[in-house]
């Protein structure tokens, strides 16, 4: 039972210090003005789980990472996500096609379209031979989830991730994204160290994927 009540306890601590953490960040963003610079803009999808739309969140990130494009931020436009669906088009396909309608070139445009988390997000970008990770990069999403993103891409081996803001505000908000965050962080850290020891211990990387959707 003492094991029990201390395990209980530090998943209580986790989930209130990365509440905090993640409200403290979102509380204190202050919008740039500067244009940030890098090799490659990341845009994640916002419901890589759902069918392949842009709709709601996704739409914002895709939106800015466009913005990014043409204000001269990075020559590529990394778009990131899946689908729940096996035979259904990907998040990541709609993304670029609103990248395309938007003027951006096709040859300025990456697809990752296999990731169902920011685990996999960060873990299949890095795949992508187009990509030096030892170059900055741009990741786009919302305040609320920039810690956890940045945090999961330096994982995967990008050495410079800078934040670009979906919702590029200033001022506290709370979100059902910011609560939901409170739970993914510790989910986050055990299953990367989990698969970064798998990684280091040689097992396939099919055997482990999938426990970091």
């Amino acid at each position: 039972m003492k094991l029990v009540r201390w395990i209980v306890a530090i998943v209580v601590l986790s989930i209130w210090a990365a509440l905090i953490g993640t409200a403290l960040y979102v509380a204190l963003y202050e919008p740039s003005e500067e244009v940030p610079s890098g090799e490659a803009i990341i845009a994640l999808a916002g419901n890589a789980g759902k069918t392949g739309v842009v709709t709601g969140e996704t739409e914002a990130r895709i939106k800015r990472a466009v913005e990014l494009y043409e204000a001269g931020a990075a020559p590529l436009i990394v778009v990131t996500g899946g689908t729940g669906q096996a035979d259904g088009p990907s998040v990541a396909e709609a993304m670029r096609d609103f990248a395309l309608a938007a003027g951006v070139p096709e040859d300025a445009i990456l697809m990752e379209d296999a990731s169902h988390s920011t685990l996999q997000n960060a873990l299949f970008t890095a795949d992508l031979s187009e990509l030096d990770k030892s170059k900055p990069v741009i990741i786009v999403t919302h305040r609320y989830h920039l810690p956890r993103a940045n945090a999961s891409f330096r994982w995967a081996g990008f050495e410079n991730v800078a934040n670009a803001a979906a919702d590029n505000v200033s001022g506290f908000l709370l979100t059902e994204g910011l609560l939901w965050e409170a739970v993914k962080w510790p989910l986050n850290i055990v299953r990367a160290a989990a698969a970064s020891a798998a990684m280091a211990g040689d097992v396939p990387r099919e055997n482990f994927v999938k426990y970091l959707e």
